[in-house]
């Protein structure tokens, strides 16, 4: 009897030391004076009047070309309309914070316009190593963003780095048609007014 009354003792005791925890602990924005982002400062400006765009590095080129049909018993040639990236679709930012911090989620503030295949990845490696250092965010990972009603994505992690990610997008209204048929569509990034980032803060 001693030692059931021991254990139930115990498990109350266990239970509102937890407790206590959890009420000693918060999910609070962290302060935008402790990110930084040097390709795209407003993105972590605090302000959600300012919009900036992922910085691009690529065009597309939709051209024919002629390939020669071997499979056939008659060598054919054909002419096949293909489209090519010169440079890279995908655009990124990195944001660091000022020290390694548990993250709970971010969120992210579209501005206008679709933010198509958006991911993330994060690591507290300083330098980040690009290759190996990154680990991805499996929440919503690869969804496109459209409108501009906030998007959270879960984190639960420490982490020093978030990188962003998204495809950018065919600015067909600018596209140049070259006197061989062929097109060159510019390529644009999406746009995104902030990004907030939401962690425990431990009260004294």
């Amino acid at each position: 009897m001693r030692i059931l009354i021991g254990l139930t003792v115990l498990l109350i005791g266990v239970t509102g030391c937890a407790i206590l925890t959890q009420l000693s602990q918060s999910v609070e924005e962290i302060p935008s004076s402790r990110l930084t982002c040097a390709s795209n400062p407003e993105f972590v400006d605090g302000n959600l009047e300012t919009v900036s765009t992922f910085a691009v590095n690529g065009v597309v080129r939709k051209a024919y070309q002629v390939f020669d049909d071997s499979s056939r018993r008659i060598s054919s040639a054909q002419r096949r309309y293909v489209t090519l990236v010169d440079g890279n679709r995908r655009t990124e930012a990195i944001i660091k914070l000022d020290v390694p911090t548990y993250v709970s989620y971010v969120e992210v503030y579209p501005g206008p316009g679709r933010i198509p295949n958006f991911a993330m990845m994060t690591t507290t490696d300083d330098p980040p190593r690009f290759d190996v250092a990154f680990e991805r965010v499996s929440d919503k990972q690869h969804e496109d963003i459209e409108g501009l009603t906030p998007v959270r994505f879960s984190i639960q992690r420490e982490i020093l780095y978030l990188r962003m990610s998204a495809d950018s997008i065919e600015d067909k209204q600018n596209s140049i048609r070259n006197p061989n048929a062929n097109i060159e569509i510019p390529l644009k990034g999406a746009e995104i007014r902030e990004v907030k980032f939401f962690g425990i803060q431990h009260s004294l």
